[in-house]
């Protein structure tokens, strides 16, 4: 699969119709110039146009979707992200047969054939995942991409139209899209497994892997004392002559987030000292991976050891905007992420700041006439801070040690975040407000060089990625989202799954 060749999209139907793509709706793919911007944007291929690859005739679907990468700053980047094979990824898979030379097959546990297919797109465009598997209904909802490592995927399917709640009512997958296969796994149940607290461990470079989960925390008292926390690890080693899971019991005996960010008393602590909401494979001799709670801390675990034990790593303490968020126990997705380096020897971290319009010396002398206050405010200038956001990123090397490892790197105000006169003029075409108006969430760290994206949904329900350099405090580019497939906005994540492909 090469990075410069056409990127396959299919039209993302509604929920009403499944989320389907027959094949009558794939259209063929094309540029699209915009005359006053050619000159120093280069328009790449959009997420809303979808591609024959056998024909050279192609056509707009609906919308004017695009992507514009500034030239200047993405012509050597650009090489430097081919080469690498960093992704950024969709989990929610289309429902489409688009076959190319990363198609895998294989079976359900019912029997049914199934096809799966990469479609690789250079960030900050997405790439997507293709299922086809006629015999099932995906009405209610879709398959999912659960992990990544290395070149390896895990998604999970639904085969249970009527229900999606329990083990049994999913088929779990691992695919490799460079060696087009598709293992079936053995299903978990009764065992039920978190997606957030789920990691795909490859091993020698894919000949075998492990799949780890994170089970349900227990909270264990002496009397009124909290002591300890249990929790359960769910593993699954392809290369073990079982061929099955295992469960092992992990156990928690020091509160070390407790004390660098406590809760309020008021606060149900025994509910919060854990939650998972992101897992991060770091690999490594004995599988080291990371269950990430985004609003208190990491747990590290040795996972392949014969006797994993637990470190618990606390995040920096939230910026001052974000504890009432953190009290109140709001999504922290919109707020914050934590992904690891390309090279797996650092932590990565970032969260958001957001400010509301603020006027300055608003205050005025008391008075008694209207005319009394024309005069003294006439000529009265107000001075107001707009609404905008700062961003964060911090550093942690790896092995981890404690939480004074955290090191912080970038602070970035978006009121000092420049734009090239050519992407201005794409921001003008997209929204008739600047970056620093713009609604923007559920940060997403890059894995090898200093980009966050983020992602902003306008009045006119148009979405768009952004990529900023947040070292260099500049807009490198941006792409249109598909505004009908793109309903859950932190369902995206960046990967390595292109890497020696």
């Amino acid at each position: 699969m090469r990075w410069d060749d056409p990127i396959p999209f299919s039209v993302f139907g509604s929920r009403d119709e499944g989320w389907n793509c027959p094949p009558e709706k794939t259209i063929p793919l094309v540029q699209i110039l915009f005359p006053n911007l050619a000159a120093c944007c280069h328009p790449i291929r959009s997420p809303r146009l979808c591609l024959d690859l056998f024909t050279s005739s192609a056509s707009r679907t609906d919308g004017h979707g695009a992507c514009f990468l500034l030239g200047s700053t993405f012509s050597s980047e650009s090489s430097a992200a081919a080469t690498s094979g960093l992704v950024l990824l969709d989990r929610w898979c289309y429902i489409a047969d688009l076959p190319n030379d990363t198609t895998a097959e294989s079976t359900t546990n019912s029997g049914l054939p199934i096809k799966v297919t990469f479609r690789a797109a250079r960030p900050p465009l997405l790439s997507h995942f293709c299922v086809h598997c006629p015999g099932l209904d995906f009405h209610s909802i879709g398959p999912k991409i659960v992990a990544t490592d290395a070149h390896l995927v895990l998604l999970c399917v639904p085969v249970n139209p009527n229900s999606t709640t329990g083990a049994s009512d999913w088929d779990y997958f691992v695919y490799s899209p460079r060696a087009q296969w598709l293992d079936l796994l053995p299903n978990p149940d009764p065992r039920c497994l978190n997606d957030s607290a789920t990691a795909l461990i490859s091993r020698q470079d894919g000949a075998w892997y492990a799949v780890a989960a994170l089970g349900a925390c227990k909270p264990i008292f002496r009397g009124h004392a909290l002591i300890r926390w249990d929790f359960d690890l769910h593993l699954y080693r392809s290369s073990s002559n079982s061929k099955g899971w295992r469960s092992k019991r992990l156990s928690l005996n020091e509160f070390e987030r407790d004390n660098l960010i406590p809760l309020p008393v008021a606060v149900n602590r025994h509910k919060l000292y854990h939650v998972t909401g992101k897992t991060i494979t770091i690999g490594g001799e004995h599988g080291t991976v990371a269950w990430v709670d985004l609003w208190r801390g990491i747990f590290f675990c040795d996972v392949l050891k014969k006797r994993p034990l637990i470190q618990d790593v606390p995040l920096p303490v939230p910026a001052r905007a974000n504890w009432d968020r953190l009290l109140r126990n709001g999504d922290p997705r919109f707020l914050r992420d934590v992904a690891i380096s390309r090279n797996k020897d650092s932590i990565k971290y970032v969260e958001l700041e957001f400010r509301s319009p603020q006027e300055l010396d608003a205050t005025t002398t008391p008075v008694s006439s209207y005319a009394d206050w024309v005069r003294n405010n006439y000529s009265r200038k107000s001075q107001v801070i707009p609404r905008g956001w700062k961003s964060t990123t911090w550093n942690m090397a790896i092995p981890v040690g404690s939480s004074e490892g955290w090191h912080r790197d970038c602070v970035v105000d978006v009121k000092d975040v420049s734009l090239e006169p050519c992407l201005s003029d794409v921001m003008a075409m997209l929204s008739s407000k600047t970056l620093q108006e713009l609604p923007v969430g559920y940060p997403i760290l890059s894995m090898d060089d200093d980009v966050v994206y983020l992602l902003s949904q306008t009045m006119d329900k148009l979405r768009v990625m952004f990529a900023i350099d947040v070292r260099k405090a500049t807009l490198r580019g941006l792409a249109e989202l598909d505004a009908q497939k793109s309903i859950f906005l932190s369902n995206f994540c960046t990967s390595e799954i292109c890497r020696g492909t």
